[in-house]
């Protein structure tokens, strides 16, 4: 009795898988294909009829180039549902659409890639022009950092020799202070010879001045008495 009953679960169960997975294949069949892109072919407009058939009424006439969305199709694929941008629906010939845009429309496309390519290559261009300077820039940089560093290396260098030596430094600078001591003093002492023979020069240049003025006083006297004689000489011959 049990093992019936547990039976006829089961079968429930099975009925119940198989009138849902029905259901849902029923569902799929009955839902539309999936839409895609189509475009109106090369020629200059189509006819967007209101049917399935040519003898249908025409709603309006598509440009060459147009995109619209496919729907359905219908008499063996001859003619196929769209629908327009503006939510308009209607029926054109298959034969008249294409899967890829008009071959004009095509060529706006690449033109309009071509010059944004040639307006990229423009710009990387002028990129490059501004990273090859800037890496001259940066060479001429790292050469003088290099110079620098070699210049700063050398004076670590002193510095290492002169810190490992700190007696000789010492010594060094006494000897410095020393001769520098000794220079201080040649010079007062030259400057006290300096001054003194200064001193000589203007004594002796004074001696001479006025040994030179005493001699002109006394040669003017002579030359005075002599003079006098002369005179006296001449007064006594008169009489």
């Amino acid at each position: 009795m049990v093992k019936n009953k547990m039976f006829n679960k089961k079968i429930q169960s099975i009925r119940t898988f198989i009138f849902s997975a029905m259901v849902v294949l029923v569902a799929m069949i009955s839902m539309p294909a999936h839409a895609k892109t189509g475009y109106v072919s090369d020629q200059l407009q189509i006819p967007l009829r209101s049917g399935a058939t040519n003898g249908h009424r025409i709603i309006k006439f598509l440009n060459s180039g147009k995109a619209f969305t496919v729907l359905d199709t219908e008499n063996d694929d001859k003619f196929t549902e769209i629908e327009l941008s503006d939510g308009k629906t209607g029926w054109v010939e298959t034969k008249n659409i294409m899967d890829i845009p008009s071959g004009r429309d095509r060529l706006v496309s690449v033109n309009k890639k071509l010059a944004t390519v040639r307006q990229e290559n423009k710009n990387l261009k002028k990129s490059f022009t501004e990273l090859k300077s800037e890496i001259k820039q940066l060479k001429n940089e790292k050469g003088a950092l290099q110079n620098e560093r070699t210049n700063l290396s050398n004076s670590l260098d002193d510095l290492k020799i002169t810190a490992a030596n700190p007696l000789s430094l010492s010594k060094k600078n006494k000897q410095l202070k020393k001769d520098l001591q000794k220079a201080e003093a040649n010079a007062a002492m030259l400057d006290k010879d300096n001054q003194q023979l200064r001193s000589n020069v203007a004594q002796e240049w004074f001696m001479i001045g006025g040994a030179v003025s005493i001699g002109s006083l006394v040669l003017g006297l002579i030359l005075t008495r002599i003079n006098w004689r002369r005179k006296k000489d001449s007064w006594g011959d008169s009489f």
